[in-house]
């Protein structure tokens, strides 16, 4: 990618996580005069898949500053960026541990763009909190987050978490795995989630979508496929699908919005059931029917 580009995609990524511009431009320079902790320069890197001898370019995780808060449980924080060509990817797989995650697809992208916002109270968890992305032969990128193995379990000097922002070409196929925090995921092509806890907001898939959650809210909107969810708790509200929709809840409230295809719910425990604007057949159990 070029480098006005690039200087671009860069403003765009800090702006999703609330940073300015002038970070922007200010990790693309990697200014030295950085905060008194110290300031890492990672170079190119080539990774190598040793099984079937194929070469990567990657750039490596860049450490940009190192910053020192007083207070709160993120005592210690760190960027780290990794980059990757998107060009004959498949399928981006994203192994998330703790974290916010933000996943967007942009038209124009020739790169995927991984920016992590490590945060620590711990200045001794910060080496262990790494990011890792390679490309496998058959054209999937894996993007995985790495955490310490053992944490201090006394009083509250216990926080490692990576806040991820992931920026790809639109219509890309992801599959994300996600332990906790937040998520929100928008321009893929075929997605699937994986998720604990935290809630999720997905829109604009070029394709299906199939969601396995086990708590918090979701909301999904304007996808082109069928849509699949199984859900533990949580309110679901689901709008704008030209597929079928297929429900399995334990409990929560259920809001579905303009169908194209079927809305079916295989299972729900607790909560009202409400629906619009569907064209194909609805079955949900009798006792939670409402709308039409």
């Amino acid at each position: 990618m070029k480098t006005g580009l690039r200087v671009v995609a860069l403003f765009a990524v800090y702006g999703s996580i609330g940073f300015g511009g002038d970070y922007a431009v200010d990790l693309l320079a990697r200014n030295a005069s950085d905060d008194r902790v110290h300031v890492r320069h990672a170079p190119e890197a080539v990774v190598v898949d040793v099984q079937a001898h194929v070469v990567v370019d990657v750039k490596q995780a860049i450490v940009t500053r190192v910053h020192i808060r007083h207070g709160g449980d993120c005592t210690f924080e760190m960027d780290r960026e990794l980059t990757i060509r998107a060009d004959d990817v498949n399928l981006l797989k994203i192994d998330a541990g703790a974290g916010a995650l933000h996943v967007e697809g942009r038209e124009g992208l020739e790169e995927i763009i991984v920016v992590g916002m490590v945060c620590a109270s711990d200045e001794g968890y910060l080496e262990a909190l790494q990011l890792t992305m390679e490309r496998s032969p058959s054209g999937d990128v894996t993007l995985v987050t790495h955490y310490p193995q053992q944490r201090n379990r006394s009083g509250r000097n216990n926080t490692a978490r990576i806040d991820l922002t992931v920026l790809m070409p639109l219509g890309l196929n992801v599959d994300i795995e996600d332990s906790s925090g937040d998520m929100r995921v928008s321009g893929t092509g075929d997605l699937t989630i994986d998720d604990s806890s935290g809630s999720i907001h997905v829109s604009g898939v070029h394709g299906s979508l199939r969601l396995d959650d086990s708590s918090a809210g979701i909301v999904i909107q304007d996808v082109s496929g069928d849509v699949s969810v199984e859900d533990g708790s949580g309110s679901i509200e689901i709008r704008n699908i030209e597929g079928t929709v297929l429900v399995r809840d334990g409990s929560g409230g259920i809001e579905v919005r303009n169908v194209g295809g079927d809305f079916v719910v295989e299972r729900d425990g607790s909560g009202g059931i409400s629906h619009s604007g569907v064209e194909g057949r609805v079955e949900i159990p009798v006792r939670r029917r409402r709308g039409g």
